[in-house]
C-alpha cells in the first residue's frame, strides 16, 4: 500500500513538473513594440565585423537612453539619413527572439519622421 502511494506521489510530481516546463514559448517569440529614436547631426565610427574595419555611421539613440550609439547609414529599413540634419523618429523595433549569427537582435523600420532639423 505504501509502494502505491509513493508511485502516485512521483507520478503527480513528474506530470507537474512535465507541464511548467512547457508552460511557455514567449521567449521563441520576436518582441515588436513602437519606440522614438533620434538621430544626430553628427557621425561616429564602429567597428565593422567581417574585415574590422572602423566604418562611418550615424549616431542614434531610444528615448530615454543616455548613450549615443554609432550604426550604419541603412540600419533604419525606409530612412534615408542626411548629413548634418538631426531627427526625431516614430520606428517600429523588433527584437529578435532569435537573430543570425553575424547580425544583430534589433531591427528598425521607419513609420514617419516627427521632426528634422538642419544643424549648421
Amino acid at each position: 500500500m505504501k509502494t502505491m502511494k509513493l508511485w502516485r506521489i512521483a507520478f503527480m510530481m513528474l506530470a507537474a513538473f512535465s507541464l511548467a516546463s512547457c508552460s511557455s514559448d514567449d521567449d521563441n517569440e520576436d518582441k515588436v513594440e513602437q519606440v522614438t529614436l533620434y538621430v544626430s547631426a553628427e557621425t561616429g565610427t564602429y567597428q565593422n565585423v567581417p574585415d574590422n574595419n572602423y566604418v562611418e555611421g550615424m549616431l542614434i539613440k531610444e528615448n530615454g537612453a543616455a548613450n549615443w550609439e554609432c550604426v550604419s547609414f541603412m540600419e533604419i529599413t525606409g530612412f534615408t539619413y542626411e548629413r548634418g540634419n538631426e531627427y526625431e523618429l516614430l520606428v517600429k523595433k523588433t527584437t529578435l527572439a532569435n537573430p543570425p549569427q553575424d547580425s544583430g537582435n534589433v531591427r528598425y523600420e521607419l513609420i514617419r519622421i516627427v521632426s528634422q532639423k538642419k544643424i549648421e
